[in-house]
């Protein structure tokens, strides 16, 4: 019997939206838990435990020096001698530096034995973060603005804040800080498309005034109100501000003279932003989590770069009632952007889901996480103890993923920190991410799955011989062959082939039919990427 051989290269992406009997066939059609990093299908790793940060509510009560309880949000700050992240739960604001030591940061009266003033907001709250220049902003909608511009220090209500005023979000841009959707604590009213920028900053410091009124100062506002929405989001791109509604787009610049800043509307077509920080800036462009599109843009042009790979599939696992906790991160370091989001299966809001665009590959994948509020990014202390040095190290030469020469400060460094709020029945604390091949612990099964296949000939029966895969690593992996008699019909798998890696160079089966699928997935917990595969068939006959 004469065998032919299909090979397919650089397999990547998983796209969940079109129907896989129409796309190439180096697209799968499913999968979980991997990367397509280096234009192969690689194993992504979890996230493991730092800073000694676990916090049980059921055995161990938050102690303000160990411990951390239900943080929302961690953000990294440096002195250009050492890296510490500042993290925040509903009523306080911590620190961390290398040595573990956690320290409560919260406004305070500065006496000996300081008296906090804590916060006043919740999980739905939540809390959003930024860097001006040199001061750390934390908001979470329901307190006065926090700053803090000197890491041994603690935050402090923000210079010149009107009392009485609150904002969704307070983002820089040059030398102002800009507030956005804006409400009035004392009265309930609300501004949702008002837009208020403080006087300029001095050297080092925050705005000493906010005052719109005031002539003698550069503070203003502005109201954007020709589409309904309300503004969610803002950042700058370049020299234009980007000011972002659920149903639209606006660019602020800076001009000078009485008005200091002009408003035009960029796009209008209803796309907008889905929650706070769903924007991020990658190579020239903003990354976007619209309402109902995952888009991209460089202030003149936008495109859309979801569509017909995963737009349905991560829209409709959404959970229409947590849509406000959907986040997004730079990962800037593996040339991806993440996003993580509460899947109808998260009913208190937390993340469990999250879905990776590759942009060297335009590629995109998923994998599971476990009760996220937030992702930072980030240089990670991966050992307590100042600094990372080689007798301290407990890695192997080939298993280490530490740099060499790594100082307590080093700026090349961009770790993605996992934020775990958890409840009152759960874990939660600080993870390093792309650490160990287990989330806190609970290990997962990477796998890939390609259905559909019928080799440009819909019609003929195909008997499959053997798959050749071409994998790079270690480890078992399980190997199926899907065979379908119609499109749609329903796959029935083979019994698993084991491939040991290093050892096996192809996996024998005995199955037939007119649609073919190909599934792989770790049998053991071991680091893997493959390359590519070839499939060696023949025809049983046509019908």
């Amino acid at each position: 019997m004469a065998y032919k051989k299909i090979e397919i290269k650089r397999p990547r992406g998983i796209n969940l939206d079109l129907s896989p009997y129409a796309m190439p066939n180096e697209m799968w059609s499913e999968g979980d838990n991997v990367t397509f990093r280096q234009a192969r299908t690689n194993v992504a790793q979890g996230y493991s435990e730092v800073y000694n940060t676990q916090y049980d509510s059921g055995s161990n009560p938050i102690d303000d020096t160990t411990l951390v309880g239900h943080p929302m949000i961690a953000i990294p700050f440096t002195d250009f001698s050492s890296n510490y992240w500042f993290y925040a739960n509903a009523t306080d604001i911590y620190r961390i530096g290398s040595d573990g030591v956690h320290t409560k940061v919260t406004r305070n009266d500065g006496a000996g034995t300081p008296t906090y003033t804590t916060y006043t907001g919740d999980y739905d709250n939540g809390w959003t973060s930024s860097l001006f220049n040199g001061a750390l902003i934390f908001n979470n909608t329901e307190d006065v603005p926090q700053f803090l511009n000197d890491p041994s220090g603690s935050f402090s209500d923000l210079t010149a804040w009107p009392s009485n005023e609150r904002c969704g979000v307070i983002r820089p841009f040059k030398n102002f800080l800009l507030a956005l959707d804006i409400h009035d604590k004392n009265t309930s009213d609300s501004f949702p498309t008002k837009v208020v920028w403080s006087d300029t900053a001095p050297l080092g410091g925050v705005p000493a005034s906010w005052n719109t009124g005031d002539p003698a100062v550069q503070a203003g506002y502005n109201i954007l109100p020709d589409t309904q929405g309300r503004i969610v989001d803002g950042k700058s791109l370049n020299d234009t501000f980007f000011i972002y509604k659920n149903d639209a787009v606006w660019a602020m610049q800076f001009i000078g003279g009485s008005l200091v800043f002009s408003f035009r509307k960029v796009f209008s077509d209803g796309s907008g932003i889905l929650a706070k920080d769903c924007v991020t800036e990658f190579e020239g462009k903003h990354f976007v989590v619209g309402v109902d599109d995952v888009y991209i843009h460089d202030g003149t042009a936008k495109k859309s770069i979801i569509t017909n790979q995963m737009r349905k599939a991560l829209y409709s696992q959404m959970n229409p009632d947590h849509t406000d906790k959907v986040k997004c991160v730079h990962d800037s370091k593996n040339r991806e952007v993440v996003i993580h989001y509460p899947s109808v299966d998260s009913p208190t809001g937390e993340s469990d889901k999250v879905v990776i665009y590759n942009y060297e590959s335009d590629s995109w994948t998923k994998r599971d996480v476990n009760r996220i509020a937030f992702i930072g990014v980030g240089h990670v202390q991966r050992e307590v103890g100042e600094p990372e040095g080689w007798d301290s190290d407990s890695g192997t030469w080939d298993g280490d993923g530490s740099f060499w020469g790594e100082e307590s400060y080093n700026p090349s460094r961009n770790d993605l920190l996992y934020v775990k709020h958890g409840d009152a029945n759960n874990t939660s604390g600080l993870f390093l991410g792309e650490s160990g091949l287990s989330i806190n612990g609970v290990t997962y099964k990477p796998f890939v799955e390609r259905i559909g296949l019928d080799f440009e000939d819909d019609k003929g029966y195909k008997y499959i011989n053997a798959i050749y895969p071409h994998f790079e690593g270690e480890g078992t992996v399980n190997i199926y062959v899907g065979t379908e008699e119609r499109q749609g019909g329903g796959l029935t798998w083979s019994q698993p082939q084991e491939f040991v890696i290093g050892e096996d160079y192809k996996a024998t089966f005995r199955e037939s039919g007119r649609y073919i699928g190909i599934k792989m997935e770790s049998k053991t917990d071991n680091i893997w990427a493959l390359t590519g595969y070839s499939v060696e068939y023949s025809y049983e006959g046509r019908q």
